[in-house]
């Protein structure tokens, strides 16, 4: 049964959603949920990049849903229209660089221990089609020379064959490894750095995307509620919780959560205690909130300098800022321009302070005021 995804994806993230359940099933279906700004950029760039054969480099944090650029630029190509194969190779799962080699470009029988026969690699399994190198930073140094080769010519050889052969392959390849520093530290070839990003897409963390992350919640309860046949529902607290996060595990955390707290919630309401603790802030995390809040009404600490700045550095927390933030809404009685007076600002700063709080979803909600 299709998941009603009516409101929750742009266009071009529908059409990917069809694309791909119609080639892998709903288990694997792509889901870029969302309509933030760096969403719908992102798949604006997807939409173009997918025309050419040249190589792509995805960075982004882990659980941004590096994978899902690649299954995208496949499933919106010429390659996949003509139904070419879609490859995936997780790097880092080969310690040793002869397995890597053989893993990617095959061997011949005798080749190395082990070897007991002729194995195609994953360059020749993905023949005009689209092969995803996941983690291309923990790649071996002689799979770095093999691979450089064969973007470079098309051809490669077998471990332990003389013969060349041909493959047409478009590779798509990601990091969320600085590779500029494995450069400098001689780990990774810079000349295979120049090799693989001739597009790059920048994968933008969850808490840079405003309000996605609650139609993804929508989305998980919707495919859930597809799958077992039993819609559930947040309740306001459990909306606020999940508010006040700021999922460093990105679109993965929230699905894992999202999917706990499904299971885990006795109706069809999943409330704060559902989520087992798994968003809990630590009690000694980061410096106290009423203390902060005092030394700043005091005068004794700035905004910008030891609020705003931490945050950015992720020494300070959205559940924390945003207490913050509610005791000084209340101690201006819900008056924009009075906050700026108990926070000790310049009224100078008043857009800025606006521009912060709306980005970052610092703002109290309208069901945490007072009637």
């Amino acid at each position: 049964m299709r998941i009603d995804v009516a409101g929750l994806l742009a266009p071009v993230a529908e059409r990917l959603h069809d694309l791909s359940i119609a080639r892998w099933g709903d288990q694997r279906a792509v889901h870029l949920v969302g309509h933030s700004a760096p969403m719908l950029a992102l798949q604006a760039k997807l939409e173009k990049f997918a025309r050419y054969q040249e190589p792509v480099l995805v960075v982004g944090e882990s659980g941004a849903g590096k994978e899902h650029m690649a299954q995208a630029i496949y499933l919106l190509s010429r390659a996949a229209a003509a139904g070419a194969p879609y490859v995936s190779v997780n790097c880092p799962q080969f310690q040793d660089g002869t397995v890597t080699v053989s893993e990617l470009f095959g061997h011949t029988r005798g080749s190395f221990t082990g070897a007991v026969g002729d194995r195609r690699g994953a360059f020749e399994e993905a023949d005009g089609g689209v092969i995803f190198l996941d983690e291309i930073g923990d790649l071996p140094p002689p799979a770095q020379a093999m691979l450089l080769r064969t973007l470079a010519t098309g051809e490669f050889k077998a471990l332990g064959s003389d013969r060349p052969r041909v493959a047409n392959v478009r590779v798509v390849s990601a990091t969320n490894r600085p590779l500029n520093q494995l450069m400098l530290e001689e780990k990774f070839r810079a000349d295979l750095f120049f090799r693989l990003r001739y597009f790059q897409i920048d994968v933008p963390p969850l808490r840079e995307r405003g309000d996605d992350w609650r139609l993804l919640v929508e989305y998980c309860l919707r495919r859930l509620a597809t799958r077992y046949g039993e819609r559930k529902t947040c309740s306001k607290a459990a909306w606020r919780l999940l508010e006040g996060y700021d999922w460093p595990g990105n679109v993965r955390q929230l699905v894992g959560v999202v999917n706990t707290a499904y299971a885990m919630a006795d109706g069809d309401v999943i409330e704060p205690q559902d989520f087992e603790g798994r968003l809990a802030v630590p009690a000694d995390e980061g410096p106290s909130v009423d203390e902060l809040y005092d030394r700043l009404v005091a005068g004794q600490a700035g905004f910008w300098a030891d609020v705003h700045h931490p945050f950015l550095d992720r020494d300070l927390n959205r559940t924390q800022v945003r207490a913050l933030v509610r005791r000084a809404f209340e101690a201006a009685h819900w008056n924009y321009r009075r906050l700026l007076e108990v926070l000790r600002l310049p009224p100078d700063d008043y857009q800025r302070v606006m521009d912060f709080l709306r980005h970052h979803r610092l703002k109290p909600g309208p069901d945490e005021r007072p009637e």
